[in-house]
């Protein structure tokens, strides 16, 4: 370079090199001395890499010891390539015709993956997609209102009316068999007004969707996911179990935003009964005290979804106090011969003879009204004989128990009279050996329960019995009435026989629902109205249905 610049300009004079430093002299003669050593072979050299630690860079310029080679597939921040940000397509107003599949199921996505929700499971998008293709008016409005909440448009109602309308069209959807369409306005409602009643109703489409399945007597059943192609077939458990667990979540965020929601305490305890994950008994009971101290209710023990203050209450009472259990108890062989007589009857029933409709032993929660009773065994087997349930008399089975109709007509007019108001039942209940009713509370305190023992193969001491609250255990006696409130908690255990002992056959009782004596407004049709106003106008599904009700007819 100094040549070069001499060449072109002849006054360049190159600066002198100054003299190095003693020290700089040291540290070249020691690099000189260290190169002229002879080199170490490659194995060698790896042996000395692995003592010390130290790996050699290829680059040759590092002396300090450190590994710079594994930066060397690093690039430089100017060379890495930008991922663009995929944005969502709100296909708002569109007409049908314009909006893909994909943009429909990429909304739903969007809107389920809010971290504002708890855990959420995907809704049947094949089958939303199709009510949305060939639908209407509400289909439309539903997409729209889902894009609305995910581009944060502002509410163009009033709330008070947009929560109203938004009601309407979820019931509708409900009473359709359209649980999931109904689950995302429930989900929109939640993202826009997130107060207690938007998760509560939540929870109880979950829960109506999980007891749809529990009861609908298939062993598998479709799992949707937000991916449709990921959607499988899982056994009920499976299903029922995410669901209620999904549910649980929901009543538990209604509770956090408004500790008096009196309807979540009454199915967020009625799930965790039904389905008894880890800790439910335990967790059951501290949601009961939390509710006493909110005034819901008086006692941990007592928590049925319909309760009249005002009503005295006691787990158990003395069967003589009531005309009811004393006419059942001097009646008791006649009852007992008609029942004797219809089993009988179905043990000698021919297949093949059409001319015999004598009905047969129904499974308890499979008629309408009773879906919540079929919940409750947790194993064995729950039957029954129904003579007045469903505000009616049940004709087919009275027809082959005259007397005992006519006696319950008779004297039993607090129990009839109840059934025909839709707050009770009057039937046979008969358990198999091996059958446990899980705990629970009955649907209202402004009832009473009596049993009158039919056949009592076992003693309370031999493991048939009934504990209802705190108090001891207690058994039945044939031609005995045993009378208590079922408001308060009670289950009920039938043990299997041991291997030693015979087939001890089956438990069976006439159950009767009968009016509380204190309750003021017996066999009126607007009893839950007039004395619980609040829970009269909610949707509580371990309350009896109310769709069903008619005025008392007479028998």
């Amino acid at each position: 370079m100094s040549q070069l610049l001499a060449q072109r300009y002849p006054e360049y004079a190159p600066r002198p090199v100054p003299k190095a430093s003693p020290q700089i002299q040291k540290v070249k003669a020691a690099e000189a001395k260290a190169e002229a050593k002879p080199k170490v072979s490659e194995q060698g050299a790896q042996g000395i890499k692995k003592q010390s630690g130290y790996v050699a860079s290829e680059r040759g310029a590092q002396k300090s010891g450190v590994d710079y080679s594994k930066f060397d597939k690093i690039e430089d921040s100017d060379d890495e390539k930008l991922v663009p940000k995929q944005s969502l397509t709100l296909p708002m107003g569109l007409p049908r015709d314009a909006v893909s599949r994909q943009d429909y199921d990429n909304v739903w996505r969007a809107l389920l993956q809010d971290k504002r929700l708890p855990f959420t499971p995907a809704p049947d998008l094949d089958q939303m997609w199709g009510y949305y293709k060939y639908g209407g008016m509400d289909e439309q409005a539903l997409l729209d209102q889902a894009c609305e909440v995910l581009g944060k448009f502002p509410c163009r109602l009033d709330p008070a009316d947009w929560k109203a309308k938004t009601y309407t069209l979820t019931k509708k959807l409900e009473m359709e068999s359209r649980e999931d369409e109904a689950r995302m306005w429930s989900i929109i409602c939640i993202l826009r007004f997130p107060d207690a009643d938007a998760y509560y109703n939540q929870g109880v489409l979950l829960n109506k969707l999980c007891d749809k399945v529990k009861f609908g007597g298939a062993t598998q059943v479709k799992l949707p996911a937000l991916d449709a192609a990921q959607a499988k077939m899982v056994p009920v458990e499976q299903y029922c179990s995410l669901f209620s667990r999904a549910a649980v979540s929901f009543y538990r965020k209604s509770l956090k935003t408004d500790p008096k929601q009196r309807p979540a305490y009454i199915n967020l305890i009625g799930s965790l009964e039904r389905n008894e994950p880890a800790n439910w008994y335990t967790d059951v009971h501290d949601l009961a005290i939390t509710a006493v101290k909110h005034g819901i209710w008086y006692t941990k023990w007592q928590r049925p979804p319909h309760f009249v203050p005002s009503l005295p209450a006691k787990p158990f009472h003395d069967s003589k106090d009531f005309a009811l259990s004393r006419a059942l108890e001097e009646n008791f062989p006649i009852i007992k011969a008609e029942f004797e007589a219809y089993m009988e009857k179905l043990a000698n029933r021919k297949d093949w003879d059409d001319s015999d409709r004598t009905p047969g032993l129904g499974d308890v929660g499979n008629r309408p009204g009773a879906l919540h009773d079929g919940g409750l065994r947790k194993s064995g087997k729950w039957q029954e004989v129904p003579l007045f349930t469903n505000c009616t008399q049940q004709h087919e089975y009275t027809e082959q128990f005259p007397e005992t109709t006519r006696i319950l007509q008779t004297h039993c007019a607090d129990a009839t009279g109840l059934a025909f108001c839709g707050g009770g039942d009057v039937i046979f209940s008969v358990l198999t050996p091996g059958t446990r009713l899980r705990p629970h509370c009955g649907p209202s305190n402004a009832r009473l329960t009596c049993h009158l023992g039919i056949r009592v193969p076992r003693s309370c001491q031999q493991g048939c019995y009934i504990r209802v609250a705190a108090e001891e255990q207690r058994g039945w006696q044939e031609g005995r009435c045993l009378v208590f409130d079922d408001s308060f908690e009670h289950e009920v255990v039938f043990s299997e026989a041991e291997t030693h002992e015979p087939y001890p056959g089956n438990r069976v009782v006439l159950l009767a629902n009968f009016w509380h004596p204190d309750f003021s407004f017996k066999n009126d049709s607007e009893w839950r109205q007039k004395s619980d106003a609040m829970m009269a106008t909610v949707d509580v599904e371990t309350l009896p249905q109310t769709s069903i009700m008619k005025t008392p007819a007479q028998p």
